[in-house]
């Protein structure tokens, strides 16, 4: 009975102290499957409002009036979801990289959604190449080549 006893104690403190590490590990998984969801959507939203602009009587009266269509199109497009986009793309390639575990998941998790990587790694490199040198460019930069 003692010996039962000292089982039921030593299997119980094991719990108890895997527990909140268990918890932690599940936490970061729904985490970056959120993350993964939101970067999937706005990379969505942000191709078709581009989609729609070159589409657009204004791509075309813009053209006509001598602006930069692309430029105006790189506007239509951060609007519609690429500034969120390239925010959470670089803060999944952030999770990624600062763990291999969550890396992985985020692979396995892009791959059930018909995707992969890259749409992180696009993510990434638009949103660096917008911005001029300094340390947030060379991070991102950094990311990219890690992923």
């Amino acid at each position: 009975c003692i010996l039962f006893q000292s089982v039921i104690n030593l299997r119980h403190h094991i719990l108890t102290g895997c527990l909140p590490i268990l918890y932690t590990r599940i936490h970061l998984q729904e985490k970056c499957d959120r993350l993964i969801e939101l970067c999937l959507k706005y990379s969505e939203k942000m191709r078709l409002k581009e989609y729609r602009y070159y589409r657009s009587d204004e791509a075309e009266e813009a053209e006509n009036a001598g602006i930069d269509v692309d430029l105006a199109a790189l506007h239509a497009k951060l609007k519609g979801g690429g500034d969120v986009f390239h925010r959470v793309g670089a803060i999944t390639a952030f999770a990624a990289v600062g763990s291999r575990r969550c890396h992985e998941h985020i692979i396995e998790q892009l791959t059930v959604r018909n995707s992969g990587i890259s749409v992180i790694k696009e993510s990434i490199a638009e949103f660096a190449g917008m911005l001029e040198e300094g340390n947030q460019k060379s991070q991102l930069e950094y990311y990219l080549n890690t992923i």
